[in-house]
């Protein structure tokens, strides 16, 4: 069968991909030879998803609304694509020409002075739809301003980074409501809202340039004459300025900016230009919730493409945890070995990538409960969707989870037996014990004794700021072995003391978390037993396990315990390979990144490996 063109252009695919990157790339090295400083690229909006098509399979529609940078770019012809590749230059080069800041800027449909008074234009209609990213525009001298901003204002990125902005004013070309609209000329509803969408609201958000490059997006209801005074940054802003993963809301005309959602590690992962998003628009949850449209499963796969590896290894993400903040133990020679196996990462429902609390829009009311099993369930229809059967015939080589990731691969084993070869349960367990229930309650009370918690609700008003403190110091002494501070085991992670560490390790970590999606997960985590499947008799769900188990708890866990795990062991009999991990470090011995924990690693790899050679 006959592959379709990449896009719609006139120019072939290869000559436009040829000009327009080899173009940038030569640029960028003689940039940096020179000894530029910073080095700002004229990138295009039409990256994150233009296409021709305004309607039908060929239409970009966006994952939510106002599309901002961290949407993720979702190229749909070459042009856009080009762009893309050119911006992939600089943050290659970011990494190596550490004296230079590299700077993309994304804007689209520019309106010179002599045409601002076409504005604004007809609306679509069904009949003479218009593509959605050309529904947004950008006054001339708003482009030029940013562009010097971009080059004179330290702010705009530091050296050794890359950092994108979206330009665009703060409404479309239309009078009418962009909601209305949507529904009336494209057919689209239902699209999760990141920020309010009044009025007429633009559909890229250009809050980012608006805080960090002091750029005043004129609109069409102002004359091109008037001046317009450059904006002010929120507090809320000016203390995320410099975080290359900082995402601001979309302030729209003659409306406040709303606050900050989601977590930094959720918002790098977002604008991870390999996550993929596996739509779940009207997925059944457990607890009889329909996902709305828009709702996804962020996943990323690493590896030889699907069906030209060894197999396949599923690799579900852990509690706070996003798909790359895994990689440390993906790659050839890893863990988890790319040089033989290819590796799916799904991001865990509830993380802030993946559909979640931080992605809902607070008007729609309290977030559902999101299962071990629902993840599961999505996870399958996920792995169907890539062509991987997950049959009898043929099963997964492996699900390697950790914690909240081991009650992922459990479910696996137990709700589809046929369906995984091998499961590695690594400081985790099949369900949610009685003392893991007193410390997710003890953290839970923790952030919900935060003034900013909303009971009524069902969600906080604002970022709870003393109870993520309070959180991270209930965890510090839950999260290590005893030992570790009874024996002063953080010194070999270089801390002064078990205060030094607490204030330097945990309470950092959780410190700008978005605390709806911590609830989530929590109650995700709590909810967890795969003996739903047999009427709460343990024993009979382990007795449906096929899989070969290679368990892995750590001797001083405090809440996966290995008492817990023992028993299970028990349970399995010989499907099961009982390998615990003796370390201080406790449970953060099953995620061993840290430099301190390299033998637990090597322990940890080592019985990967052996298991996977049965």
């Amino acid at each position: 069968m006959k592959r379709p063109a990449i896009g719609y252009e006139s120019a072939t695919p290869s000559v436009l991909l040829r000009d327009n990157v080899a173009s940038t790339a030569a640029t960028c090295d003689a940039a940096i030879a020179a000894g530029a400083s910073r080095f700002v690229f004229s990138s295009s909006a039409f990256a994150m998803g233009y296409s021709h098509a305004a309607i039908g399979p060929h239409a970009w529609c966006p994952r939510y609304l106002p599309v901002d940078e961290l949407h993720g770019a979702m190229p749909m012809e070459t042009y856009g694509l080009s762009k893309l590749l050119g911006e992939e230059v600089l943050e290659s080069a970011a990494r190596t020409a550490t004296s230079t800041s590299f700077v993309s800027l994304r804007f689209t449909n520019i309106v010179k002075r002599e045409r601002w008074s076409s504005l604004p234009w007809p609306a679509p209609s069904a009949a003479e739809p218009l593509p959605l990213i050309l529904w947004a525009y950008t006054h001339e001298d708003d482009v030029i301003e940013a562009h010097v901003a971009a080059v004179t204002r330290p702010e705009a990125a530091r050296p050794g980074s890359h950092e994108a902005y979206l330009l665009a004013a703060p409404d479309t070309r239309f009078v009418e409501p962009t909601l209305d609209l949507l529904k009336t000329a494209l057919g689209v509803s239902g699209l999760p809202l990141r920020s309010p969408m009044a009025g007429n609201a633009s559909v890229l958000c250009a809050d980012k340039a608006r805080e960090r490059l002091g750029v005043a997006f004129r609109s069409w209801r102002q004359p091109a004459s008037e001046e317009v005074p450059a904006a002010a940054p929120s507090t809320a802003a000016s203390a995320l300025r410099g975080s290359p993963a900082a995402l601001h809301a979309c302030a729209h005309h003659g409306a406040q900016s709303p606050q900050l959602r989601g977590s930094p590690a959720a918002r790098r992962a977002l604008a991870d230009p390999r996550v993929r998003h596996f739509d779940l628009s009207g997925f059944e949850l457990g607890c009889g919730r329909l996902l709305p449209v828009g709702a996804s499963l962020a996943y990323k796969v690493h590896g030889p493409p699907i069906g030209q590896g060894a197999g396949i290894v599923l690799h579900p993400t852990s509690f706070d945890a996003v798909h790359n903040e895994l990689e440390y133990q993906i790659g050839p020679g890893q863990t988890l070995d790319t040089a033989r196996f290819t590796v799916i990462v799904p991001n865990l429902l509830g993380n802030g990538v993946s559909y979640s609390p931080s992605l809902i829009d607070p008007a729609a009311g309290l977030p559902p409960l999101f299962s071990v099993r629902d993840n599961v369930r999505a996870q399958r229809a996920l792995l169907e969707h890539l062509g991987v059967g997950c049959s009898k015939e043929a099963p997964l080589d492996l699900v390697y989870g950790y914690s909240m990731g081991a009650l992922q691969a459990y479910e696996w084993a137990v709700a589809w037996p046929e369906s995984v070869r091998r499961i590695a349960a690594v400081c985790g367990a099949a369900r949610c014990g009685e003392l893991n229930r007193v410390f997710l309650g003890s953290i839970e009370a923790a952030l919900k004794a935060d003034a900013a918690w909303d009971a009524a609700a069902g969600r906080f008003t604002r970022p709870p700021t003393r109870g993520l403190a309070a959180f991270g110091s209930i965890y510090a002494g839950w999260g290590v072995g005893s030992s570790w501070y009874t024996e002063a085991e953080y010194a070999r992670a270089g801390f002064a003391s078990a205060e030094d560490f607490v204030e330097r390790s945990y309470l950092p970590a959780f410190a700008n978390c978005d605390a709806d999606d911590l609830l989530s997960q929590i109650r995700t985590w709590r909810d967890a037993d795969v003996a739903v499947h047999t009427g709460g008799d343990l024993r009979a769900a382990l007795g449906r396990v096929r899989a070969r188990v290679l368990l892995m708890p750590c001797d001083q866990d405090r809440y996966f315990t290995l008492g817990e795990a023992e028993r299970e062991a028990a349970l399995l009999g010989d499907r099961c390979v009982f390998r615990p991990i003796v370390s201080a470090a406790g449970h953060r011995a099953g995620d061993p990144h840290r430099p301190e924990l390299g033998a637990e690693a090597t322990w940890i790899r080592r019985h990967v490996y052996e298991l996977l050679a049965e």
